[in-house]
């Protein structure tokens, strides 16, 4: 019955009994957070993504109760993780306090996704400086370079090695040498993006965490959201990607290596933002606009045969969309579609 209360909250309006009965879930919920964490703490990811909705929801009951909750799981955190409760704490409690802040204010989904997302981008950030700086190491590159070539090195060939598929890979003209020139060519290179990938894993928890709380907040007026062929890009975003293209170009013609890096993380992590904006408008078109079979067969041929090229003109539509503003979403061409 109580879970039915949770679930239906949105229904059965404002009934004293079932805002006692969310609350009290979602004090019970905090607290298993850090059960788990103490427990289980190699699920740590999941427990992040539980906090982070835990805390969107908190927001449906006002500022002052997601408060008590935030305060319960950074509680929890300090006494399961102790030392390590930091890192959990900047990326998961704060991205998860600003999204239920914007719940208390009736803000879109978008606005609190990009809110949620810069919260983790600087919660990472802070966590960098707390790892590679304040604990004596020297805020650089190296370290993660090496980081890559090591694991390599020491574990992936040793255990490709023990599978035989060296010697697989031998017999076709590969020799480890020449493997391991590749490879490790690739792993440098990829090493240049690990703070991207690192704050792409960070967006990935805090995207789950929202949704998953928009979902049990079951009232359309909070986190609301238009459809998918309908959304577009802030083109505030941009300028993050000329900032992007700038760092990159500068860096790489006056041998910069720092610029040139975090030119490259700015776009590598726009570039799943821009094709998830270039999607939307690719379902728009195919909704509304009325294609002959030949057009949707050869475009369906493009996208079997050049998938590279497809998902980069789609990313390259979401781009300019916000600027063009193809679907007339502002109205400045008569009524919006």
């Amino acid at each position: 019955m109580v879970w039915g209360s949770f679930r239906f909250v949105g229904l059965f309006g404002e009934q004293e009994e079932v805002n006692h009965a969310f609350e009290i879930l979602v004090f019970l919920a905090a607290l298993s957070i850090g059960v788990g964490l103490k427990f289980a703490s190699q699920w740590s990811g999941l427990y992040s993504i539980l906090a982070i909705s835990v805390l969107t929801l908190s927001g449906r009951r006002g500022p002052g109760f997601l408060l008590v909750i935030a305060l319960v799981v950074g509680l929890a955190a300090v006494l399961a993780l102790e030392s390590e409760a930091l890192g959990f704490i900047l990326l998961s409690v704060i991205p998860g306090c600003t999204a239920g802040y914007l719940v208390t204010r009736y803000f879109s989904l978008g606005k609190a996704l990009i809110a949620g997302f810069s919260a983790g981008a600087i919660g990472f950030g802070l966590f960098w400086l707390n790892q590679f700086y304040l604990q004596g190491a020297q805020l650089s590159m190296h370290f993660i370079e090496t980081s890559f070539v090591d694991y390599f090195n020491y574990i992936f060939l040793p255990t490709l090695e023990a599978s035989g598929l060296g010697e697989y890979y031998e017999a076709q003209g590969l020799t480890q040498s020449v493997l391991k020139e590749y490879i490790n060519g690739f792993l440098q290179s990829l090493a240049k993006l690990r703070p991207g990938l690192y704050i792409l894993e960070e967006w990935a928890r805090v995207l789950l965490g929202i949704v998953i709380g928009k979902f049990f907040l079951q009232r359309r007026e909070l986190l609301p959201y238009p459809p998918f062929s309908m959304q577009r890009m802030a083109w505030e975003l941009d300028w993050v990607i000329i900032a992007g293209l700038v760092f990159w170009l500068v860096g790489d013609h006056w041998n910069q290596a720092l610029l040139n890096r975090i030119g490259a993380n700015l776009l590598f992590l726009m570039t799943p933002i821009a094709f998830y904006f270039g999607l939307s408008l690719v379902f728009y078109i195919l909704k509304n606009w009325r294609l002959r079979s030949w057009t949707l067969a050869i475009i369906a041929v493009v996208i079997i045969f050049l998938p590279v090229q497809a998902c980069m003109f789609i990313t390259v539509l979401g781009i300019f969309d916000p600027l063009i503003d193809y679907r007339n979403l502002d109205g400045k061409r008569g009524s919006p579609t």
